[in-house]
């Protein structure tokens, strides 16, 4: 009976002993349940965070428009004055091919020489040059205005920067048209005239003849 009692005794005083040394771990545990069930509904300070990190987000795109507003303006009067010079150098361009243009004309029309593919490219000389013109205005009309705080600052410098593009190709084709009735005007230079040919038709050559008397007398 002793033994038995012992035995029992012993298995009761492990027990609470165990339950002794288990009794803090389950207070301990108490809390960990309770913060692990406050996580799954939202709370008023990770609301707060999130509102907090969305302010500064918004701020910081703030200050960063602000920063290219200022580099716009700060770069705005030397845009200005590009567009401005880019404009004056294409109508300056156009003045002189034209200028050029009629003097080739007005020297083949003084010279009476005949080109039978003159008015061919006297006619590409014109298309070109009317091409010319109006991207000349394109880039004209998009010259002036441009503004950093206007609704699409960008999107005007690109529009400038397709009517330059399509300028300059303008007045490549003008200069190339130009440049061929050149060539034409030259190649003929070499030949007669047919103002030079009546002239020719029209003229005698006479050759004088002399008479030779021989004299011969004698004592």
């Amino acid at each position: 009976m002793r033994k038995t009692w012992s035995i029992r005794h012993t298995i009761m005083a492990g027990a609470i002993v165990i339950m002794g040394a288990v009794a803090p771990l389950a207070a301990y545990a108490l809390p960990a349940q309770a913060v692990e069930g406050q996580s799954n509904a939202p709370s008023t300070t990770t609301t707060s965070k999130q509102s907090t990190g969305t302010a500064q987000q918004v701020a910081a795109q703030t200050r960063l428009a602000d920063a290219k507003l200022k580099a716009c303006q700060a770069r705005e009067t030397a845009i200005t004055n590009i567009m401005s010079r880019l404009s004056d150098r294409g109508t300056k361009q156009l003045s002189v091919f034209t200028t050029i243009a009629g003097r080739v004309e007005a020297f083949y029309t003084k010279s009476g020489k005949t080109l039978a593919s003159y008015d061919t490219l006297v006619a590409a000389v014109d298309s070109t040059k009317a091409a010319a013109t109006t991207a000349v205005d394109g880039v004209k009309s998009t010259s002036t205005g441009f503004s950093c705080i206007s609704t699409d600052p960008k999107g005007f410098v690109m529009t400038f920067k397709t009517n330059l593009k399509a300028e300059i190709d303008a007045l490549n084709a003008y200069k190339t048209a130009i440049k061929n009735l050149i060539v034409g005007v030259r190649s003929v230079q070499g030949t007669t005239s047919s103002t030079d040919a009546s002239k020719t038709s029209d003229t005698t050559t006479t050759t004088p003849t002399q008479s030779t008397t021989t004299t011969s007398g004698g004592n």
